[in-house]
């Protein structure tokens, strides 16, 4: 390397590469800056694109899959037994066939099938007025007298009845519940079907003019199933008495067991006065009409209450005439 000359200036190194080199540097910093980019926009499609897609559909069942419409119709679950009732034991039943039915309870014989709607209006406790009886007859449509016993009145209102064709029936009484002292002549559970017979024939013989037997009061008694036996068991000895259950009770078995006696029955369909005034007998009367229109026929009980007897007799004018008005008797043979 030669010897620097004095007072020469140092010279410089060039700051060329060769060819091709001096474009590295931008190069490397454009790929660099690609790639920071790609990667900014792919952070950004993740984070605000894809939460917001839904998510891809179920793959369909596979054909071994039961879908709903092919799993086989259950069918209704049964209500639970009352405390102390014994459920029936299940019955065998092959696959696929319908669940087998409980034995229907016996009924009293079929009704001959009435020619119309028919509607028979009871009033019950007579027997303690001649008064109350004679605003019953002037009512101008048939009225069943069901009469209690032992009354002041007893014999006397079996007698009116009677006279002007209407039709009487002895109302027995019978023990309710939480009764503190069923006074004598009562029909209680535990009675001997001696003593049964007894009763009802004294009472019976007080109301010479009945057609049948009702209950008076009863809401124990006639849930007795040995009681309500002995009670049909009499009757069937008198076959030209039916009976009328009052339905004091949601449980009685009177119509069970005149079915099993084979004595004509009727059961009641609604209450005249349970709830007491003019307007609410009224509301009570339609209700007995829509009943016989919807079921052929219907018994409506009452009391010689003042407001159930006008209520009678305002609803005679007004009445739906597309009912008939007729007895207990008419009702068991059709009209």
């Amino acid at each position: 390397m030669p010897p620097k000359r004095p007072g020469s200036k140092p010279r410089r190194r060039s700051t060329k590469t060769k060819r091709g080199q001096g474009k590295a540097p931008a190069a490397l910093v454009f790929l660099a800056g690609a790639a920071v980019a790609l990667l900014i926009m792919f952070f950004g499609y993740a984070f605000f694109y894809l939460p917001g897609q839904k998510t891809p559909p179920a793959k369909p069942q596979s054909a071994s899959v039961q879908t709903p419409a092919q799993t086989p119709a259950q069918a209704p679950a049964k209500p639970a037994p009352e405390a102390g009732q014994a459920q029936a034991p299940a019955s065998p039943q092959a696959p696929g066939q319908p669940p087998a039915q409980p034995a229907a309870e016996p009924q009293p014989a079929q009704l001959p099938a009435p020619s119309g709607p028919l509607l028979t209006i009871v009033i019950d406790d007579l027997g303690g007025s001649k008064e109350q009886a004679q605003e019953l007859l002037d009512l101008g449509f048939p009225v069943t007298f069901s009469i209690m016993p032992n009354l002041a009145h007893t014999r006397d209102v079996d007698e009116m009845a009677a006279k002007a064709k209407q039709e009487v029936i002895l109302h027995q009484p019978m023990e309710a519940k939480a009764q503190a002292a069923a006074p004598a002549g009562t029909l209680r559970p535990g009675m001997s079907p001696r003593e049964v017979a007894g009763i009802l024939s004294a009472h019976l013989a007080q109301v010479p003019h009945a057609a049948g037997v009702s209950n008076h009061q009863g809401s124990q008694a006639t849930e007795d199933q040995a009681l309500m036996a002995a009670v049909m068991a009499e009757l069937k000895l008198r076959p030209a008495l039916f009976f009328l259950d009052s339905r004091t009770s949601d449980k009685s078995v009177g119509w069970k067991e005149a079915a099993r006696a084979g004595v004509p029955a009727l059961s009641r369909a609604v209450f005249i006065d349970a709830e007491r005034g003019q307007q609410a007998a009224m509301l009570a009367l339609r209700q007995a009409e829509r009943e016989a229109k919807s079921k052929g026929r219907a018994v409506a009980i009452g009391h010689p209450h003042p407001e159930t007897i006008a209520a009678l007799a305002g609803w005679a004018m007004r009445r739906d005439k597309g009912v008939t008005i007729v007895t207990l008797g008419a009702q068991l043979k059709g009209g």
